[in-house]
């Protein structure tokens, strides 16, 4: 089974090669009024517009028979601090109506390439200022930090680069290359969780 050791996760075998975005809709969200000023601030961005209100995003695994998603998050009830956190996927999808799913097939190689940046940035806290600050300033003055938010780092464990890039714009960047959107989130949470 699959387990967390000191934050990172371990694994003995990848037991299927999709892997899954998973974007928050700010729409549909819990009161917190941070998701709404993400949505809200990067959905005035030319690069955003036609893109759903999201405000966070994952990356899920299935390793050892369960979907773990991965993240840095501002939430402190989703991991007891906040930061870069691994949590599975009935955690993190409870209210599989706020969510928007993208899955993609992936070669077993990549996936592990995948898992294995995700734990070299397990303890980094989350990036409150530059949530913000990275787009209002007009270049991306800070390429490497010690501190990172969601998209920043769902993008880094997909294709280790560390840039600047809102929920809303990962999501338009998996839609261009090949991710395909879950239909029904609660019909695949349904089947992949009792699997």
């Amino acid at each position: 089974m699959a387990k967390l050791v000191n934050g990172k996760l371990e694994y003995d075998l990848i037991t299927t090669s999709l892997v899954v975005q998973a974007s928050y809709l700010a729409s549909n969200q819990d009161e917190h009024i941070v998701d709404d000023v993400i949505s809200g601030y990067t959905g005035l961005l030319p690069c955003n517009w036609g893109s759903p209100p999201l405000s966070h995003t994952e990356i899920g695994f299935f390793v050892d028979t369960e979907l773990w998603f991965f993240s840095s998050t501002s939430r402190k009830e989703l991991n007891g601090g906040t930061g870069t956190r691994w949590s599975k996927a009935n955690f993190v999808l409870r209210n599989p109506d706020r969510w928007k799913l993208q899955a993609k097939w992936f070669a077993a190689a990549d996936i592990h390439r995948q898992i294995k940046r995700a734990n070299s940035i397990i303890g980094q806290p989350y990036d409150f200022a530059g949530v913000f600050a990275d787009f209002l300033l007009p270049l991306d003055l800070i390429k490497k930090k010690k501190s990172i938010y969601c998209s920043k780092a769902v993008r880094f464990v997909l294709t280790s680069e560390h840039i600047r890039v809102s929920p809303r714009r990962q999501y338009k960047w998996a839609q261009k290359n090949g991710w395909k959107e879950v239909v029904c989130t609660k019909s695949f949470l349904a089947k992949v969780l009792t699997e």
